[in-house]
């Protein structure tokens, strides 16, 4: 039997990266690889839109989220986790080693697609590539660093009020850095190949 990957018509690019993961070709809410999407506060799976001034998550408010009373990394549920909740299937969000797995098998080239900055990284397996623009982060109801730096979440829990994500700019890629949970960022969904699957694990025994 041939096994399909649960991608739910989302479209993801195969990196041929060790782990196997398939990375998504766009942000939540976006339609094409240069659009922001929507922006997440950790652990939240309600997004806010560019420019839409609703993002209101502060240290006063974000504490009462469902994702402001996490002390674990965000399980892949539809509760916490904004890729599965958004995406379906079996969409989730990478981890910080994910990330930094991304970083290690790609180049990376600041770029301009449709008039927005960001990072393209190409595979240095296939050739490959997948570009995150460069789309900046809300804190309050500001943006902040648009079109000079895109700041990504990973699922991956640091402190009660800080957690992993992938960081860049026009110079530096930062794949594993720390930063405040009630910041709106992007999320840019992954899935397990097939042949990483537990199903597969188990007709292997």
């Amino acid at each position: 039997m041939k096994l399909k990957i649960n991608c739910n018509w989302h479209r993801y690019v195969d990196l041929g990266l060790p782990s196997g993961l398939l990375w998504a070709t766009c942000n939540i809410g976006a339609k094409e690889p240069w659009e922001s999407g929507l922006y997440f506060s950790w652990g939240n799976v309600d997004g806010h839109a560019y420019g839409s001034w609703s993002y209101e998550y502060g240290s006063w408010s974000y504490p009462s989220t469902p994702g402001g009373n996490l002390t674990t990394d965000i399980p892949a549920d539809e509760k916490y986790d904004a890729a599965r909740a958004n995406f379906g299937g079996s969409w989730r969000m990478p981890t910080a080693a994910e990330f930094q797995e991304l970083y290690d098998n790609c180049t990376r080239k600041w770029v301009t697609q449709n008039g927005v900055n960001g990072s393209k990284f190409i595979s240095k397996i296939n050739g490959k590539s997948v570009f995150f623009p460069a789309v900046g982060y809300y804190y309050g109801m500001v943006l902040y660093c648009d079109s000079i730096s895109g700041c990504y979440w990973s699922s991956s829990f640091r402190l009660q009020t800080t957690a992993f994500s992938l960081h860049f700019d026009g110079s530096n890629v930062h794949p594993q850095t720390n930063a405040y949970r009630l910041y709106g960022f992007p999320v840019r969904p992954v899935l397990d190949h097939p042949k990483e699957s537990l199903l597969i694990k188990k007709l292997k025994r």
